[in-house]
């Protein structure tokens, strides 16, 4: 995987360590991004599994009642 780093003009060319340190900011960037939404999605899977839940149960109640 090729890094595209844009440089600036008037500074000089960074090293290696400092290549390597931006590809370690942008990837952890983007893995904190990824984790955020696959939390994101587990709490509106909950939230959805706990509304289903309820709905069961109030089914269940009423059936249970014979209404």
């Amino acid at each position: 995987m090729n890094a595209v780093i844009q440089y600036d003009l008037f500074k000089e060319k960074p090293t290696e360590l400092e290549v390597c340190q931006i590809e370690i900011d942008r990837i952890s960037k983007s893995s904190d991004k990824v984790r955020k939404g696959t939390y994101a999605s587990i709490n509106e899977l909950k939230k959805r599994c706990v509304e289903l839940e309820d709905r069961l149960m109030i089914i269940e109640r009423n059936i249970c009642r014979g209404l």
